[in-house]
């Protein structure tokens, strides 16, 4: 059951982050402001794609590494799709933030198993 629930969850976020990546939004937030240096549309970016590696190991079922490959390949796609598109914008900064987000998350992953192979839970 908790697999199906996970499917679910997943399923979902990819097509919300199409959604996102592909419909004409208009939100009226100025999103060239800076925050701690950097543009708040590259956060928003690198934060949305963040559980983009976890989502994707556990819907196809693959290694780490090749769920972070298939992530990378799927920021990159939804970016290049806009250059295509006339009300969406290409960025190659946008995509940029994509592989930084999913790199952080990737990593992210690991800590667990970093974590138990190191016996840092172990007294």
């Amino acid at each position: 059951m908790k697999k199906k629930r996970f499917n679910q969850v997943a399923v979902g976020y990819f097509v919300a982050l199409l959604l996102l990546m592909w419909m004409p939004v208009r939100t009226g937030i100025p999103l060239d402001n800076f925050v701690f240096g950097l543009r708040l549309d590259h956060l928003l970016h690198a934060s949305v794609y963040l559980p983009c590696a976890y989502f994707a190991g556990g819907l196809l079922n693959v290694s780490r590494r090749r769920a972070w490959l298939y992530s990378l390949l799927l920021g990159v796609l939804t970016e290049s799709v806009q250059y295509l598109l006339p009300y969406r914008g290409f960025d190659i900064n946008d995509m940029l933030a994509n592989a930084v987000g999913i790199t952080v998350g990737a990593s992210l992953c690991l800590l667990p198993c970093v974590a138990r192979s190191a016996n840092f839970f172990r007294k």
